[in-house]
Order: C-alpha cells, then structure tokens, then sequence
C-alpha cells in the first residue's frame, strides 16, 4: 500500500521504513495494520486505537480565552482507559 517514513521501528532490526501490506478495522473500530520491513523482511502488526469524539461544550472561546469544562474531557479518557488500561 505505501511506505511509512515516521512509522514504528520494525521490532526486529529497528528500521524506520515499513511498508503498510493491509489496514483493516476491528468491531470495536480499531484499525490494525500489518507491515513489512524492507530492510529485514519482517512482518508485525501495529494497532491504532479510535479516537473518542467529546462534545462541542468542553471548550468554548470568550474573548480568546478558552474556557475549558475538564469533567468532559476527563470522563472521554476514563472511556478510553477502560477499553484500554495501562
């Protein structure tokens, strides 16, 4: 499909380079790609998790100052650290 110059390293050789072979998306709506080395010829797989949309009043402008409404933005985290945990 196309080469990757800022991508992940290649977990074998640590090249920068990889070609993207497919990019597929899961239920959950995760896209998950399998790439290749060209350096090495390694396969591996990355995922990408999707993102969590907040809504329109969790930042507004007031004379170029944001005002920001951190519980919405925190319970979008929360949403994605269930999913997810660290």
């Amino acid at each position: 499909m196309g080469i990757n110059r800022m991508g992940p390293p290649c977990p074998n050789c640590g090249s920068l380079t990889t070609d993207v072979l497919t990019t597929f998306r899961t239920a959950e709506g995760d896209f998950v790609r399998r790439r290749l080395c060209p350096c090495c010829e390694h396969r591996f797989y990355t995922a990408q998790p999707c993102e969590v949309s907040i809504r329109a009043r969790s930042m507004t402008w007031k004379n170029r100052v944001p005002t920001i409404f951190w519980e919405d933005i925190v319970l979008g985290f929360n949403h994605i650290l269930k999913k997810y945990p660290i």
